[in-house]
């Protein structure tokens, strides 16, 4: 293997060519390549990573471009480099066996497997020195100690193998969901609560949007207002910090320290997707035109940098340019009040520069109102002065090394921010987020579901994996939520169908991430835990309830009802990691609220109830009699019908709002 061939530049994947280059002879993940680990009983070495993460950039250029390392590397191993992006089931499994090595997970992911693909050691990054030491350092010891390595692999393993259910005692328990459970878990929430900063306590800090989503859930229902304070100051410390982009718009993926001022600066579609659903479900809630402004502003965003001429999203801009992270966002204190020219002074103060820092993100430290109040501006004034402003930096930023977009376009992070969008629609009522949000499930029917299969990136042959199903049937429902567009509600019941025929297992009572039709990996493993992006099972979940409602299917109820009484226990215990399961659970204990309109003026009425925030609805609408089975019975004359049911029971239609909105208060009710 000291002959160098490098086999990705005919990939897909802009990481995996972006590799190409290297003197190692790198190999895609591939059957062929397997094979030959397994003939030859060669060892494997794993890297995975993601085009935008900068680790993965210092890594190459570090080790992966040196002679000397390649040299060591195409003698000893078969060396395979993965894209996480396109293989998540890969780097699922893989940075599962680093964290029961006790090893901290992150990317670049590099780990060390047996030739049948038994992982044995890794790590995340390491710098030239210590890889160097590494490679040698194993090789040596799987020439020596082949067996006791292969024994030590095989209990990883194992251990990756056990059933989630079995891992984590996912059985019903007689615990009953009341008021309590949930007042103990929010109890133990606030304790973890950074008063300052807002957020969580501690850094790096991560938006996790499923964590805000519940609370938010539980502020509509329970009007607690350390929450809504809470809400409120980690909102704010988020979109004033520089994780979100004070210029453009855009959130970053996290934060290094707990201020949310120093970001690591690529950003994911997938977090920008969630954060607008987050911003528009707590503008719903306060009607606080500050995080409306956010909302158009990334909206903004993602309309100049993330969009496919035919309506798809990019998967994420690099966090590096001109060879150093964060150069394209950064400024130089000269540079910055060369533009902002007389009002200098009153600019540094409202992005907080310091001069003493050669460069630095913008960060704003004033809510509006007080920085208004100090500087004896009028807001009108000052906000056309800003936007002058605004429009010099941008052309200023232009003229720099931009930082390269991955123009791979992922199936669920494309459902993430097709519900963020139609979220935000919602709550502004503006057609220009349905625009961009109806030319987004377009592509998503025309180029990502193909031959009764969803894929999992476009231009691809990878079929979806379980998260891609499940976010596409949230993002289909929430579609006809808003519009009342029966086709996609149809087109989402089919792909439940074909969710629960390929990933549906009857033993374990859950779904599993990849298809019984997939590739065979080393294990089958379960989605539980929610992540930056809510688990897969917590999503299908909700799905499986507002489907069956709007078809009366009770099979679907039945399996998500099972899945949700498995979690009970754990969701109490791990509940900073399950909190989109907390989510459902709050709405399956309430229970969704059945809302039918017939008659004239139904789009109207949808608008006017999309305005105001509730998660625990399902909407089904017509001004003509149709087959479906929830308008049965229903009446259809020239004034408008509200129906309120739930469970099966309807009350008597009510003709306005006001009287709707009194049914919907008073069944919001735990018991």
């Amino acid at each position: 293997m000291n002959k160098t061939y490098n086999s990705l530049k005919h990939e897909n994947s802009l990481y995996l060519r972006s590799h190409s280059k290297n003197p190692v002879n790198w190999f895609s993940w591939n059957e062929e390549i397997l094979n030959k680990a397994k003939k030859e009983k060669i060892p494997i070495i794993l890297s995975i990573g993601y085009s935008s993460c900068h680790w993965c950039h210092v890594m190459e250029k570090e080790s992966f471009m040196d002679k000397e390392i390649a040299e060591i590397m195409n003698y000893h191993f078969i060396n395979i480099k993965v894209d996480r992006e396109e293989r998540p089931d890969i780097d699922k499994i893989y940075m599962e066996s680093i964290q029961t090595m006790g090893i901290n997970g992150g990317w670049p992911l590099n780990i060390f497997l047996t030739p049948n693909q038994k992982p044995f050691y890794g790590g995340t990054y390491f710098d030239k020195k210590n890889w160097k030491n590494l490679l040698l350092s194993v090789s040596n010891a799987y020439k020596n100690n082949k067996k006791e390595i292969e024994k030590s692999a095989t209990n990883f393993t194992k251990s990756l193998k056990k059933s989630e259910i079995d891992k984590y005692n996912l059985t019903k328990t007689n615990e009953k969901i009341n008021k309590n459970y949930f007042d103990n878990i929010i109890e133990n929430l606030k304790s973890k609560f950074d008063k300052v900063n807002g957020g969580l306590i501690g850094s790096p800090k991560f938006p996790m949007p499923s964590i805000w989503e519940f609370l938010i859930n539980f502020l509509y229902f329970f009007n607690d207002k350390k929450i809504k304070n809470h809400l409120s100051l980690t909102l704010n410390k988020i979109s004033k910090g520089g994780i979100y982009d004070q210029i453009e718009g855009g959130f970053c993926r996290y934060s290094v320290d707990e201020k949310w001022k120093i970001p690591h600066f690529e950003k994911m579609l997938y977090d920008n997707g969630q954060l607008l659903n987050l911003y528009s479900n707590f503008y719903k809630i306060t009607n606080d035109n500050y995080y409306k402004r956010i909302l158009y502003e990334t909206t903004e965003w993602l309309k100049k940098n993330m969009i496919d001429p035919n309506g798809g999203f990019y998967s994420s801009i690099d966090a590096d340019s001109e060879g150093e992270e964060g150069k394209y966002y950064k400024w130089k204190y000269d540079e910055f009040f060369k533009e902002a020219g007389k009002d200098y002074k009153m600019f540094g103060d409202y992005y907080g520069l310091n001069t003493n820092e050669d460069e630095s993100t913008l960060n704003r430290k004033y809510d509006d109102s007080s920085f208004l109040k100090k500087w004896k501006i009028n807001k009108k004034e000052f906000f056309k002065k800003l936007d002058k402003l605004k429009f010099k930096l941008i052309k200023k930023r232009n003229k720099k090394e931009k930082p390269v977009i991955d123009k791979k376009i992922i199936s669920s992070w494309n459902g993430l921010t097709l519900i963020g969008l139609l979220n935000t629609y919602e709550a502004t009522n503006d057609d220009k987020f349905l625009k961009i949000a109806k030319k987004n499930i377009s592509f998503i029917r025309k180029s990502l579901i193909k031959n009764n299969k969803l894929l999992h990136s476009y231009d691809t042959h990878i079929e979806g994996f379980f998260d891609d199903y499940s976010i596409i049937i949230k993002s289909f429902i929430k579609y006809h939520e808003v519009t009342q567009e029966i086709e996609y509600i149809k087109i989402a019941k089919k792909l439940m169908d074909i969710s629960i025929q390929k990933f549906y297992s009857k033993k374990e009572k859950f779904f599993y991430y990849s298809s019984k039709n997939s590739n065979k990996l080393i294990a089958k493993k379960i989605e539980i835990f929610d992540n930056v992006i809510p688990s897969s099972n917590s999503i299908m979940a909700e799905n499986l309830i507002k489907i069956s409602k709007i078809f009366d299917e009770s099979e679907y109820f039945k399996i998500s009802e099972n899945m949700l009484l498995n979690v009970i226990k754990i969701c109490k215990q791990e509940h900073s990691f399950l909190s989109n399961w907390l989510n459902v659970l709050l709405n399956y204990r309430i229970g969704y609220n059945e809302i039918i309109l017939t008659g004239k003026n139904t789009k109207d009425s949808i608008r006017k109830i999309n305005l105001k925030y509730s998660n625990n609805k399902v909407i089904l609408a017509s001004e003509k009699k149709n087959n479906m089975k929830l308008l049965r019975g229903k009446l259809f004359t020239k004034k408008i019908n509200m129906y309120f049911c739930k469970n099966k029971v309807c009350q008597l239609p009510v003709n306005s709002m006001s009287e709707l909105n009194k049914l919907i208060e008073k069944n919001n009710i735990l018991n």
